[in-house]
């Protein structure tokens, strides 16, 4: 059941993320052009104390995100606009942690569709979610707990890829976006890209070697070589594919 009170109070809470939170990219969910009649849903692993989203190629606009909790209730968290790069912040009360699923009732303004990427807050919630079902299967490859190098790393979007061959996808940077290293890290198949390109602000181009060849694994954060001269990040451009799915998101990653 819905309640516009405390979907305004929500959209009242949203704010910049603070500098220190310990943020956990978790997925995201493809935006389709104006189909802001249709809902899709994403299932989360455990309790949290804040979701984050984030627009991704371009405005979305959403009727509704509607959260489902372990009582099997549901209400709306956000409605409204979410401009290209903006990063909303929605916090959760004690009572309603036990997030179980969130779904977007949202449109795209781009025709190419767009993407909302999600973030969790989990704070002291880790144990809840080693315990779920799901853990082994999907959640242990995707947060990757075990090892602390994703902490290093500050994700600035994801790119989306279907099908079978390899499609062409390319990323903004921000403006002014000084970088030391490059990260890709799929979220939910493993994938092959066979180029990924940097541009940089003085309008050059450099093709960017993997590490351990052109295969990403699953959950894994694989580490991009960028040339040390150039370090102002405009775009990149990824020809990539799933390898044992019929599509793939790859979160895209920093180091400053």
């Amino acid at each position: 059941m819905k309640n516009k009170g405390l979907a305004a109070l929500a959209m009242l809470m949203c704010a910049a993320t603070p500098a220190l939170a310990d943020w956990d990219p978790i997925g995201s969910v493809d935006i389709g052009y104006r189909r802001d009649r249709d809902s899709k849903s994403f299932d989360l692993g455990g309790p949290v104390d804040r979701i984050r989203l984030r627009a991704e190629q371009g405005d979305v606009n959403c009727r509704s995100v509607d959260a489902t909790f372990g009582n099997g209730r549901s209400r709306s968290i956000f409605e409204g606009s979410l401009r290209g790069g903006e990063t909303r912040t929605i916090d959760l009360p004690g009572n309603e942690r036990q997030l179980r699923r969130l779904s977007f009732t949202c449109g795209a303004q781009d025709r190419r569709g767009g993407i909302v990427s999600i973030a969790a807050d989990i704070g002291n919630h880790r144990a809840d979610w080693q315990r779920g079902p799901d853990w082994q299967r999907r959640w242990s490859g995707i947060l990757n707990w075990t090892s602390d190098m994703a902490n290093d790393w500050q994700m600035i979007g994801s790119q989306r890829f279907e099908g079978r061959n390899d499609s062409e996808s390319s990323f903004a940077g921000r403006r002014g976006m000084r970088i030391d290293a490059i990260a890709l890290k799929p979220v939910d198949a493993d994938a092959r890209c066979s180029r990924v390109t940097a541009t940089f602000q003085n309008g050059r181009s450099q093709d960017l070697a993997l590490r351990n060849g052109d295969l990403l694994r699953r959950g894994q954060i694989e580490k991009l070589d960028v040339p040390g001269d150039m370090r102002n990040l405009r775009s990149l451009d990824m020809r990539c594919r799933a390898t044992n799915a019929r599509g793939v998101t790859i979160q895209i990653f920093t180091s400053h």
